[in-house]
């Protein structure tokens, strides 16, 4: 408990710290009047109930916040996300349930009850802390993390209205917090088999039907490939679509199948199943939209771990990656727990190194290469991909175009309606990198970047992107970013920049005794539900 009080505030809520009602920001500047429409954030924010808490930065309950814009007007509004295990563990006043990296048994649990409930695992043994991202699909929000549970939230209250466990339609035990829409408004959505063979698959889910019990009843595999490692998978956070191929990022951070279906018998958490296999390469894994199957050619990017994929595009034989790149972040998931990420965040630091906006270029045709050649033929990149194995199952070293200088970035993002097309723009923040806390704007073209510093108080979130409703080029609209205070004393406030010039051009600032809970991820809509 004592760590606690030393995070920042946007970690140290409880849960009085929440409104039932909207609540009024002061807007300066000039927020557009044609920005009518929600941003909905999803984050961990509460880890302490009564005389327990929860030791890791996954594990805490999903705090939902809403900053709605009306006419140059804005409201703000938060919620915990009242979770059955939330529920229960209010009543009894100390956490009852399974996390990430730490487990609480129920007090009223028999003894008989608790030894089977360790030696039998109890399907879906899920955690219920849907608490990364927030979903709009089929005219209904979502909040979702990396299992396979997802809630139903309510649009204004974003309290939970059902929810759906995506294992019962399809063979997978993990899932994903970043699907990808569709044109048509179906989603392609990523799942991991505990089964080596059928690791990683790729998952069609057609808009449902009005009717249907669950979002995810018309749920299918189109591809699926295998794990490279023998005796562990892979733990991927994001993927990427194309015109032709799904891009799975196979990387050195797994997860022990052993330990895994062993964990509850052995009395461990799923944090102590990851394996750092240092040194190990990142590896590229292209699924043939047509076939379902894996492409012969292995893609061998430098050892490193990708969290968020920007954009991934095709473009005169080539496969175009852009991501946000951690060369240490193999160890990252240890440099999570609260103790050691507190140490790092008050000596300015991630702790593994730092995350490099990053362009992987993967070439598509490479009959009658020859190893040692560099085959990026593409112009205005300094990626190279070179031949280092010529077989029926060619491997090829990848080294990406990197930009260093302006690290550290986090979760990029594009104009959404360039998803799996060529794009030129790319925004990111620095996340709770305190000491560079600021948004940037990529130019992958002219090869600039253009940044907006937040200042040493506050921590940006994700950069969002938001079209003008008649706008003719990639970059017309704006930026906005959930700005959290990290002490009491400063207020948070939602930021507007104007996308092409990253100048200002409004905020929202909330009242000082609001605590601004930390916010992962960030999903506008103009809809009203």
């Amino acid at each position: 408990m004592e760590v606690l009080g030393q995070l920042p505030q946007y970690m140290n809520l409880d849960l009085t710290d929440f409104m039932d009602s909207p609540v009024d920001a002061t807007v300066s500047g000039q927020i557009p009047e044609w920005l009518n429409g929600s941003l909905y954030s999803n984050g961990s924010g509460v880890y302490k109930i009564g005389p327990t808490a929860w030791n890791h930065l996954f594990d805490g309950y999903s705090v939902l916040q809403r900053f709605t814009l009306t006419k140059g007007k804005v409201t703000y509004q938060a919620s915990v996300l009242d979770t059955e295990e939330l529920k229960k563990s209010q009543q009894h006043n100390r956490i009852i349930g399974s996390g990430f990296a730490k487990k609480f048994a129920d007090p009223n649990q028999s003894s008989v009850g608790k030894f089977f409930s360790r030696v039998i695992p109890m399907p879906p043994n899920i955690s219920e802390k849907t608490n990364i991202n927030v979903l709009e699909f089929g005219n209904k929000l979502y909040a979702v993390a990396d299992t396979p549970l997802i809630h139903e939230i309510m649009p204004d209250s974003m309290s939970v209205k059902s929810r759906t466990i995506v294992s019962d339609f399809v063979s997978i035990h993990l899932g994903t917090s970043h699907p990808h829409k569709l044109k048509d408004g179906s989603l392609i959505y990523y799942g991991t088999n505990m089964n080596p063979m059928k690791s990683y698959n790729m998952i069609s889910v057609p808009l449902p039907d009005p009717s249907a019990k669950s979002p995810f009843s018309g749920a299918k595999i189109i591809a699926t490939a295998a794990s490279r490692f023998k005796s562990s998978i892979s733990f991927s956070h994001t993927f990427g679509v194309t015109d032709h191929y799904f891009v799975m990022l196979e990387q050195p951070l797994t997860m022990s199948i052993t330990d895994l279906v062993l964990m509850q018998t052995r009395g461990r958490n799923v944090a102590d199943c990851f394996i750092d296999n240092k040194g190990e390469s990142l590896d590229f894994l292209l699924l043939s939209k047509a076939s379902g199957h894996r492409l012969p050619v292995t893609y061998k990017g430098p050892s490193g771990v990708v969290f968020h994929i920007a954009n991934c595009y095709e473009d005169s034989d080539h496969l175009i990656c852009d991501a946000s790149y951690w060369p240490e972040g193999s160890g990252s998931v240890k440099e999570m727990f609260l103790e050691t990420f507190s140490r790092n965040l008050q000596a300015g630091d991630y702790g593994v190194g730092k995350n490099y906006y990053a362009r992987f270029v993967l070439p598509l045709r490479i009959e009658g290469a020859e190893p040692g050649k560099n085959l990026v033929t593409l112009p205005n990149t300094t990626a190279t991909a070179v031949l280092v194995q010529k077989s029926n199952k060619p491997v090829i070293k990848v080294i990406p175009e990197t930009f260093e200088e302006n690290l550290p970035i986090e979760m990029p993002r594009i104009n959404d309606a360039y998803d799996g097309l060529k794009h030129r723009y790319s925004y990111a923040t620095t996340f709770y990198y305190c000491s560079h806390s600021r948004l940037s704007k990529f130019d992958l073209l002219e090869k600039k970047v253009l940044t907006f510093d937040i200042g040493c108080d506050h921590i940006p979130g994700e950069a969002v992107f938001v079209p003008k409703p008649d706008a003719t080029e990639e970059d017309d609209g704006v930026v906005l970013s959930t700005v959290m205070a990290c002490r009491a004393g400063v207020q948070s406030f939602l930021i507007v920049l104007d996308a092409a010039t990253f100048q200002e051009v409004g905020r929202a600032t909330l009242p000082e005794e609001i605590k601004m809970g930390l916010a992962f991820h960030s999903m506008f809509t103009d809809k009203t539900f």
